[in-house]
């Protein structure tokens, strides 16, 4: 079976920036719980707007992922924080450093 990466953009509220980053940390926590992620990351880049990179161990991981207890409830804080749906692409990988591929 191939690796699974999920990336991804979106843009929060203006001053909701700091509280996003408090969701997507509880969100990373209860991530490291799921089985198959490999890699679950938030990246914040200029003014509102955040990244999302992830690397699952398949794509039954990646359909899994989110349905814990633990990230159903980190979740709840994400949406009133955002400006619109995140833009997320669903990829396989084929080459880096870095990556156990």
């Amino acid at each position: 079976m191939s690796k699974v990466t999920v990336m991804g953009t979106f843009t929060c509220q203006d001053g909701k920036a700091e509280e996003m980053e408090a969701v997507l940390t509880a969100m990373v926590e209860a991530a490291s719980g799921e089985s198959g992620v490999e890699i679950y990351s938030y990246h914040r880049g200029e003014d509102n707007t955040f990244w999302f990179f992830a690397l699952m161990a398949d794509e039954e991981s990646m359909k899994n992922h989110g349905q814990s207890e633990a990230m159903q409830a980190a979740m709840t804080g994400f949406g009133p924080l955002v400006v619109g749906p995140p833009q997320m692409t669903v990829t396989t990988p084929v080459a880096a450093i870095g990556l156990d591929l």
